[in-house]
């Protein structure tokens, strides 16, 4: 038994795995999912706002409930904050709704680190018990299959016996009940995966396996994030595999339809620390890079919700798949190396050449970065 490997889930056997990167086909699957449902749709996101997407999720559940499903959708309160009473409304007609800690302004004296700060940006959808999804998609229309730029996003559908891992992880956040306690796990055959919980302020399953498989990698690191505000110990095993002679590359935003572009120039404060010590960096170039995803070696992939920054890393709820199965491992590298294809990579002496200006902006974000 291994300490690093410690976790409330064990390692089990696959079922079947679908990794969806193109917006159509994701939409496309996962509704028809949600829409086929005969007994049961779980539904939690960090964002579901008006807009074509929310209709057409909405379309699906109206769907599942004319199925006889059961619907229970649960929604973060702060990215969730711009959805409209209708909407609301509509779904609290069509399913059991909860907003997971709801901005209030008696919360901010009252209740700041426990309410205001903590919150769930996981993405858990469960079908009939058989089905799940996670990843970064969420339900507002920068990310729609019809948006002329869809953000680049990373979902992986499974099926088999990590369903019920989801499910008790849904289960515990919906009744306010503790995951169960994490211990130490077998280390795991080929063809196996389970799911990693990250509980705000307490569990921290997401970030040390993260460490410890970049501290194993001997060959490929390849780590897509939206928002990189690393801590001293992810920079600290990013440089040390890079000085092994591991392939390290990240994959980040470029300024394109960035969400939160002061992130992005806080971000870039750590890129000349890491091109010092070989990690490649890339920014993507056609949209805004929202996924959330790892593969090491030939064989290992992290595939879920949390980001590089302080937020995942303290105050979140999240959840990732930790899978071993080389099939996944090498459609998720074919992924990587398009997106590649539609970066700018940073470079140590492009970085030097930046003008005053992106340094200014780099440092006077850094100040605040704390916040990220």
């Amino acid at each position: 038994m291994s300490r690093s490997l410690r976790n409330p889930f064990p390692f089990v056997p696959l079922g079947t795995l679908e990794l969806h990167t193109e917006a159509s086909a994701t939409w496309q699957r996962m509704l028809a999912d949600i829409a086929a449902a005969q007994n049961e749709v779980l539904f939690e996101t960090y964002i579901l706002v008006d807009g074509a997407a929310a209709g057409a999720l909405v379309t699906a559940f109206e769907s599942a409930v004319a199925n006889g499903a059961k619907v229970r959708v649960m929604v973060d309160g702060a990215g969730s904050h711009a959805m409209t009473p209708a909407l609301r409304e509509r779904l609290e007609e069509l399913a059991e709704f909860q907003c997971f800690h709801p901005l209030r302004w008696t919360d901010l004296f009252l209740s700041f680190r426990s309410r205001i700060m903590t919150r769930t940006h996981r993405r858990i959808v469960l079908i009939d018990q058989r089905v799940a999804w996670t990843g970064g998609l969420a339900v507002a229309d920068p990310w729609w299959r019809e948006a002329e730029r869809p953000y680049r996003e990373t979902m992986l559908r499974v099926t088999g016996e990590t369903v019920a891992q989801f499910r008790v992880a849904f289960e515990a956040l919906w009744k306010g009940e503790a995951l169960p306690a994490a211990k130490a796990q077998r280390p795991p055959h080929q063809d196996e995966q389970r799911l990693l919980p990250q509980k705000a302020i307490a569990l921290s399953c997401f970030r040390k396996t993260l460490l410890y498989r970049l501290g194993k990698a001997q060959q490929r690191a390849w780590i897509a994030t939206a928002y990189f505000i690393p801590p001293r110990r992810l920079r600290r095993a990013l440089r040390f595999a890079a000085q092994r002679g591991v392939d390290v590359r990240l994959l980040l935003p470029g300024p394109n339809l960035h969400d939160h572009p002061a992130v992005r120039q806080a971000s870039r404060r750590y890129y000349a620390q890491l091109l010092r010590n070989g990690v490649r960096l890339f920014e993507y170039q056609p949209s805004f890079q929202h996924a959330k995803a790892a593969v090491f070696d030939e064989d290992w992939t992290l595939i879920g919700t949390p980001n590089l920054d302080r937020w995942s890393n303290l105050w979140n709820h999240e959840v990732a798949v930790d899978t071993l199965h080389k099939p996944l491992a090498g459609e998720l590298t074919s992924a990587f190396q398009r997106d590649f294809e539609s970066c700018r990579e940073i470079t140590l002496d492009m970085w030097k050449a930046r003008p005053l200006w992106s340094r200014f902006q780099e440092s006077f974000f850094g100040i605040f970065d704390q916040a990220f």
